[in-house]
């Protein structure tokens, strides 16, 4: 697993915590909650596992549905 660390502002932030509060996900911190929501967003945008040839090139680019 990969860490990543990044800032938000502070609206984006109420926008998360309320958006949690409204799911009734109160049971999450704000970090979980935020890795679940970018998890869910990844997965709808790029289903599929990316799979690379040789050469470390995507070869199904065709499964990105942005």
């Amino acid at each position: 697993m990969v860490e990543l660390n990044f800032y938000i502002s502070d609206e984006d932030m109420e926008r998360l915590f309320l958006i949690k509060d409204i799911q009734g996900k109160r049971n999450l911190t704000g970090n979980d909650f935020a890795r679940e929501l970018l998890e869910n967003e990844l997965y709808r945008l790029f289903p599929a596992t990316p799979r690379f040839n040789e050469y470390g090139e995507l070869i199904n680019r065709d499964a990105y549905r942005g």
